[in-house]
């Protein structure tokens, strides 16, 4: 009698197993993934009328000091740094996220060699207010660092599910491979007079990539994929700004 309770209870405890998996496998979801949080609004910075862009003056001289600067949209996350934080936001207008990796930092770097560079720098939290309200709030913290210009950049990252043609904030990541998944990010920039808010330049590049959802597998490699796709599209921003650069350069050094 204890033997037949034994493999009765082993036969329950397969069958409950057996159909926790078929319910994992079925449903396609194992996990899932949120994507990250909303670009920064930059065209908020451009002037709102003809008369307030024509106010605007540029005070540049050469060689000039940069602090680059990324920012996001309001109460802006992503997976990595909801782990290992890095963002400034306050409840304001704008967070600023103050951690790169070695291919961000890398790219900046570059920048910082161009001729007329003074030199490129970052601010940290320290040099920030608490509530980010304004563009003005931005260009104050470069002034503490008496940079010339202020380069702000940031990254609308978006999933689409090619399926459905449509843009998530909740991808899954499934065992059956159902659903071909692509990343889109739009980096965007403005290249602006840390005194006037003048702007010198509008800069924009665009990454893609497309795989299996099931193919990440966890939320870690799907994130891995949107710092593929934000590091591709940042690549080729430097590289806008680059070719740019000498002829703003001999604009300005005319003007002055």
């Amino acid at each position: 009698m204890t033997l037949e309770r034994s493999l009765f209870s082993v036969r329950r405890l397969a069958a409950g197993a057996f159909a926790c998996v078929a319910v994992l496998w079925l449903s396609g979801c194992s996990s899932t993934y949120l994507t990250p949080g909303p670009k920064a609004d930059l065209q908020e910075e451009t002037p709102a009328d003809l008369q307030a862009g024509f106010a605007a003056k540029p005070t540049l001289k050469f060689p000039a000091s940069i602090v680059a600067m990324h920012v996001q949209g309001p109460a802006y996350n992503n997976f990595a740094l909801g782990r290992r934080g890095g963002a400034v936001d306050g409840g304001g207008r704008y967070t600023v996220v103050t951690t790169r990796d070695d291919a961000e930092q890398a790219e900046l770097e570059r920048l910082g060699k161009l001729p007329q560079v003074a030199g490129l720098a970052s601010v940290n939290r320290m040099l920030l207010p608490e509530r980010i309200s304004s563009e003005r709030d931005l260009r104050l913290a470069a002034s503490r660092l008496q940079a010339d210009v202020v380069w702000l950049y940031t990254f609308d990252t978006r999933f689409f599910d090619n399926d459905q043609a449509k843009p998530l904030t909740v991808v899954s990541l499934g065992l059956a491979p159902t659903h071909k998944i692509s990343v889109s990010t739009v980096a965007s920039a403005l290249l602006v007079d840390t005194r006037t808010g003048y702007v010198y330049g509008a800069y924009e590049a665009t990454a893609q990539a497309q795989t299996l959802a099931s193919s990440w597998g966890s939320q870690d490699s799907a994130d891995e994929q949107r710092q593929l796709t934000e590091r591709d599209a940042f690549s080729k921003l430097t590289a806008e700004f680059s070719r740019s650069w000498p002829g703003l350069v001999a604009r300005h050094s005319a003007g002055s």
